[in-house]
């Protein structure tokens, strides 16, 4: 596997990783033994700058993008309010909204937060509406 782009440091890094995870590889008479090879005095004196546990690591520190999950979470929010104005639908389709549910919304409402990104902003704000909405028919804030 090739990782393009990746800074000299945590390149040095991986380098160090592989050549001593190497060695567990192969079978127990033909193990060197030998400590993994040092860390150059470029990135010796860095702060922060330990050889790393694992490649699976690297590989998913460099996978977590902050902006893509916030987006992930914001989306997961304004889904998780349109569910619950999709389960008071249901109730209401048979009866009565049970105050469980009402409070659910209520919740969500309490902490309902606007999206960064544009586009799933004005879903969000949509779908903010509504639960407010339908809290004032039964004559409750959040």
């Amino acid at each position: 596997m090739r990782i393009d782009g990746l800074p000299p440091a945590i390149r040095q890094a991986l380098i160090a990783a592989t050549a001593a995870g190497a060695d567990a590889f192969r079978a127990p008479a033909e193990r060197t033994d030998a400590p993994p090879p040092p860390i150059p005095p470029a990135t010796a004196g860095a702060v922060g700058a330990q050889p790393p546990t694992s490649v699976a690591m690297l590989v998913a520190l460099a996978a977590v993008d902050p902006a893509a999950d916030r987006r992930r979470k914001a989306a997961e929010n304004t889904d998780r309010g349109l569910s619950l104005l999709e389960r008071l639908r249901d109730e209401l389709e048979l009866g009565l909204a049970s105050p469980e549910q009402l409070g659910l919304l209520a919740d969500w409402a309490a902490g309902f937060a606007v999206p960064d990104d544009p586009q799933l902003a004005t879903l969000a704000r949509e779908v903010e509406l509504r639960v407010r909405v339908e809290l004032a028919k039964h004559d409750l804030t959040a």
